[in-house]
């Protein structure tokens, strides 16, 4: 897996490729609370490139929410892939997370899916 941090438009994106599983999720979770620690909001995560999650990564993600969540912080993400959407779905995930088709999408909260 390999995490990069950008700026799009003033925001923070997370740029994640590759799996997210037990043996990456810890570095993905370091700088997802980094981020958190800056009461950083929103933060965006760009899944286009991501080919796989396991439950570690998911409960990275839903660690992070609940942190932003803390300080009225949003987490966004975009561009999942289907088969790692239907996760989301079978779990009623996309009921928690705000989720979106692209990066503009999630920047001006107007949702397509």
């Amino acid at each position: 897996m390999d995490i990069g941090i950008v700026d799009y438009k003033g925001r923070k994106v997370i740029e994640v490729s590759g799996d997210i599983d037990m043996h990456s999720s810890p570095a993905l979770r370091t700088e997802l609370m980094s981020l958190i620690n800056k009461k950083i909001s929103p933060v965006i995560v760009d899944f286009s490139k991501v080919s796989y999650i396991d439950s570690s990564g998911i409960a990275t993600f839903v660690e992070g929410l609940k942190g932003m969540k803390s300080y009225g912080g949003r987490l966004q993400l975009f561009a999942i892939p289907k088969g790692i959407m239907e996760i989301f779905s079978f779990s009623k995930l996309d009921k928690v997370f705000e989720i979106y088709g692209n990066i503009d999408e999630a920047i001006n909260n107007k949702k397509t899916l």
